[in-house]
């Protein structure tokens, strides 16, 4: 493809006027390429956008920077000795990848014709993203659905105060606390966020726990003795107050991650291959069974009988917690397992699917709609919806 048929087709799928056909030649044509041209054909797609309005320009130079980031990112991975190896040969995976992150991230055609000859689903069956919502089950075993209760105190556990604040987080206050007794020890509270939803929790210790969708934690209603142990199921980003003299214990399939003070996330969704915990800040220990690992921030520990540790970009880890999808080499079984899960969809499969992998960011907030047709801007795959229900097909 010379320069000038790039060109008319950049400017043809800025407007949304290319065909299927010419989306699949530019995508070949891409593939084809040397590493070293991938990237020139990056710095010219930023100098494409010079001449779109101000605003445009500038958050397309932004997304100009997360794509080379991305593909920086890759290269690394690609070289280390402990990183599990994409399927896909490299120069084949990064000419994919930019030309998954090229389409996924144009916000022109997102925002000013998302409605023409779009394939996933008309106007009138919209799915909406998830938001906080959670429920509360007390030591008694009542139930408390937080995303209606109002703001202020929702109970009072052995003198331990339970608060919605106003911008929807739930912390409890132990500060009045006055004894160390084996009633309040056995006392455990569990928060439950269901698909489509999430939110935010500071334990009495001052632990703060963010929940991602389809989780759990359980944990006492306050902390005794000399450990702090809780039950995690799903996903959640701990960043854990110091407490050297009482070790903080997170137990998740069957495996446990121990902690003095560090900030880390844990991914044990039952559906998943294994559980992944990745440290941002600090140092944990992974034990499972007879087996244990320290890993370091920049470390990811994955738990599937044995422990595997690999250097990975931790951040990525938790892109949900500031409101987005981020796809890092993930198939798409993978990301649609995220997709149903925030939500609340279920998926189905037709015919041969594609194992390429996918990278890119795909804000959170952004309807169903949205997210599919990014994925399936790229030709790899396409979508459609009945009701509740999401159909890929190749």
């Amino acid at each position: 493809m010379d320069e000038i048929a790039r060109n008319n087709f950049l400017k043809k799928f800025s407007e949304n006027r290319h065909t299927e056909q010419e989306h699949k030649l530019f995508i070949k044509w891409l593939e084809s390429l040397p590493d070293e041209e991938v990237e020139i054909l990056l710095e010219q797609y930023g100098d494409f956008f010079k001449d779109l309005p101000d605003q445009e320009s500038a958050n397309h130079s932004e997304l100009l920077a997360k794509i080379e980031a991305q593909i920086d990112a890759a290269e690394t991975e690609d070289a280390s000795d402990h990183i599990i190896r994409p399927k896909t040969p490299f120069k084949k995976l990064i000419a994919v990848a930019a030309a998954i992150l090229l389409l996924i991230t144009i916000g022109i055609v997102f925002r000013n014709n998302l409605i023409k000859e779009q394939t996933i689903a008309n106007n009138t069956n919209k799915i909406i993203p998830g938001g906080n919502k959670a429920i509360l089950t007390l030591a008694n075993g009542s139930q408390i659905v937080l995303e209606s209760a109002k703001k202020g105190v929702l109970a009072n556990q052995q003198n331990i105060i339970v608060n919605k604040t106003a911008d929807g987080k739930l912390v409890y206050d132990a500060s009045q606390k006055q004894q160390d007794n084996a009633e309040l020890q056995s006392g455990y509270n569990t928060i439950s966020t269901p698909n489509g939803g999430q939110y935010q929790v500071v334990l009495p210790d001052g632990t703060r726990v963010w929940l991602n969708a389809a989780s759990s934690l359980k944990f006492p209603v306050a902390f005794t003795g000399k450990e702090r142990n809780v039950e995690l199921s799903g996903e959640g980003y701990f960043e854990v107050a110091k407490n050297r003299a009482m070790p903080f214990r997170v137990t998740v399939n069957h495996s446990t991650v121990e902690v003095l003070g560090t900030h880390f996330n844990i991914m044990g969704y039952a559906d998943e291959k294994s559980t992944n915990t990745t440290l941002l800040e600090g140092s944990v220990k992974i034990i499972s069974g007879n087996n244990q690992k320290l890993i370091v921030p920049g470390e990811q520990a994955r738990v599937n009988g044995a422990i595997e540790v690999a250097k990975v970009n931790a951040a990525q880890a938790v892109e949900w917690k500031n409101g987005n999808f981020n796809f890092s080499h993930e198939n798409i079984e993978t990301i649609m397992r995220k997709v149903a899960r925030w939500y609340n969809v279920s998926v189905q499969y037709q015919g041969a699917i594609t194992n390429e992998g996918f990278v890119g960011t795909v804000p959170r907030s952004e309807n169903i709609t949205e997210v599919l047709n990014a994925l399936e801007l790229t030709g790899l795959v396409h979508f459609k919806i009945i009701e509740r229900r999401v159909i890929v097909m190749p």
